[in-house]
């Protein structure tokens, strides 16, 4: 039997970690969060799926120091926040056998600082494909079915990545990718795009598309993001929309840029009511993922002698919001059109 850590035990981590418990395994969770560890340990995790609603007996810990010593782990699932990934993969390489490895269930782009601290060779990475959500401590509800890639970060396919699909499978479907950072960035060019307009106006998926000032940065964003994974030589997979399909350049004509908003339209009627993380931690007046969603972007984009005028300005919005030296707001749109239209 695989010996699993699970450290951070919301959304992605709660539904994983009930999952697997239903299906025999005997994961360790870590909560980080003393609120819902007691939840746990009181009531069990219950999920509910679009397919049926179940209940299991669990247990969890707050911290990895509360583990008794002496216990071991062949893997460790990250499904905490990006900010804290870097510190959590440290505090348990030590509880990892000599082969464990770590798989990354964040968005953004955390693999490569995980493998600065930990070795990349340790690191898989898994893109989350599916919706989900903790309604409460310890229940939670996966809102579509969806899928989970994964892969080696080089690429190649290794035993642990066939048992670890294996392992994922009693979750959602699981599929393993020979491109995972072009896995990565397939999801990263939609998030870039939209989480951080959302985040800064306080709209929703489909009301951001809704005003024109939203859809004209949507294109500009989107644009940025392509040519930052394209600058790189990524190949980028589709994994929540097809980059191709969305793609404005520069001198496209009117009549493309026309079918580009349509096609969007029609795709985010299915998501209208989705509120992106982004928005969602600065609502909870929580630091947000932003420098591992459009800061990656933008480290990658200077890097590669791009000029990424909308990132760089939405950046520092989020910020001063976190901050608290900015409000999220509507107008915060019009001014990101206003400064980008006078800069350039």
């Amino acid at each position: 039997m695989t010996h699993i850590l699970v450290q951070g035990i919301g959304s992605v981590g709660g539904l994983v970690a009930g999952e697997l418990i239903r299906a025999g395994a005997e994961p360790c969770l870590v909560t980080g969060n003393p609120e819902i560890s007691a939840a746990i340990n009181r009531n069990g995790i219950s999920i509910t799926t679009p397919n049926d609603t179940f209940h299991v007996a669990a247990s969890a810990y707050t911290d990895l120091r509360d583990i008794p010593t002496g216990q071991s782990f062949d893997c460790a699932y990250l499904a905490m926040m990006a900010g804290g990934v870097v510190e959590a993969a440290r505090g348990a390489l030590p509880l990892l056998s000599k082969n464990g490895y770590f798989v990354s269930f964040q968005n953004g782009f955390v693999e490569e600082a995980i493998g600065q601290a930990v070795g990349l060779e340790r690191v898989i990475s898994a893109t989350v494909a599916f919706g989900t959500t903790m309604k409460a401590p310890g229940i939670y509800q996966r809102t579509t079915t969806g899928r989970l890639i994964i892969g080696e970060m080089d690429g190649h396919t290794s035993s642990r990545i066939n048992e670890l699909r294996d392992t994922l499978a009693h979750v959602v479907e699981t599929e393993i990718s020979s491109n995972i950072v072009g896995v990565l960035w397939g999801k990263l060019v939609w998030n870039g795009a939209v989480s951080c307009l959302c985040a800064v106006s306080g709209k929703l998926l489909g009301e951001l598309f809704d005003c024109e000032v939203g859809r004209e940065l949507f294109l500009l964003a989107f644009r940025e993001s392509v040519d930052t994974a394209t600058a790189q030589g990524v190949t980028i997979e589709p994994v929540i929309v097809d980059p191709r399909d969305y793609y404005f350049g520069i001198t496209d004509s009117s009549a493309k840029r026309i079918e580009i908003l349509q096609r969007v339209k029609q795709f985010v009627g299915m998501y209208a009511g989705v509120t992106p993380s982004t928005l969602e931690s600065l609502k909870r007046g929580r630091k947000s993922e932003i420098d591992f969603l459009n800061g990656y972007i933008l480290e990658k984009a200077t890097a590669a002698g791009l000029e990424l005028s909308l990132n760089e300005v939405v950046i520092r919005m989020v910020h001063e919001i976190e901050a608290g030296t900015r409000t999220i707001t509507p107008d915060n749109l019009d001014e990101l059109s206003n400064i980008l239209r006078e800069r350039y």
